[in-house]
């Protein structure tokens, strides 16, 4: 592996584990550019000048969010966008057919396991982020679930445990995920709001090119995108 190819790994890694503490952006870029700086004056590799990227960042004493300022801006919204997202694509489909809206406790017990796991992230953000066998896994467990509430929907109302109109929960749930995106759009266009990556020396910010803006504008309104596929698919098998 070359030096160059080594240190962006170490760089990306120490990002990554900044980020994680809630560094600041400012903060990371400064101490990015220092580092950049010392290795062009030592020539040495970053692994051996600081360390594993992880104790370096730990080491560090940085200005950053308070630990758990993410759950509340961050995590509760978009659990609050999820929920109203499966709640739409459970009402959708029996509004389009003009049928009750039928609910099992196991359907109920399937539909809650994503809102479950996204609620309990906090315990295991670190893994997720570290290892990709455990998104994958989280990804397809959200999936299996999404398969099986289907496949235990009731087919009638004695099966049911809930029998209810339709209409009120799809106007009710589109209006709070537009609502969400609507605040997310408003918070993100402020500037600052993204806390980027600055560097020092340029004053340039990554995640500021109009790939990165395109991308912040998708994720913002990506439920009431979801929901709008999930209507015109509904439609079309009406």
């Amino acid at each position: 592996m070359t030096q160059e190819t080594s240190d962006k790994k170490w760089f990306d890694q120490l990002v990554m584990e900044l980020r994680l503490r809630q560094v600041h952006g400012s903060a990371i870029g400064d101490t990015v550019a220092s580092a950049r700086e010392l290795l062009g004056d030592t020539g040495q590799r970053a692994e051996e000048a600081f360390g594993p990227a992880r104790d370096y960042a730990a080491a560090l004493e940085l200005p950053a969010a308070p630990k758990h300022d993410w759950i509340r801006t961050a995590l509760w919204p978009s659990l609050l966008g999820l929920l109203a997202f499966l709640l739409f694509n459970q009402a959708v489909v029996s509004w389009t057919r003009s049928e009750l809206l039928l609910v099992s406790p196991a359907q109920a017990a399937f539909l809650a396991t994503p809102v479950v796991l996204v609620a309990l992230l906090p315990f295991y953000l670190d893994a997720v982020v570290r290892r990709i066998r455990v998104c994958v896994a989280l990804a397809a467990a959200c999936a299996v679930a999404g398969i099986l509430s289907a496949v235990v929907t009731p087919t009638n109302q004695a099966e049911a445990w809930l029998s209810m109109d339709p209409l009120p929960w799809v106007v009710g749930s589109a209006l709070v995920m537009v609502a969400l995106s609507i605040t997310n759009a408003v918070r993100s266009s402020r500037p600052g709001s993204a806390d980027d990556v600055t560097d020092p020396l340029s004053g340039t910010a990554d995640g500021t090119g109009t790939g990165a803006r395109l991308m912040v504008q998708v994720t913002d309104w990506l439920f009431p995108l979801l929901a709008l596929a999930m209507l015109g698919l509904a439609l079309s098998f009406r």
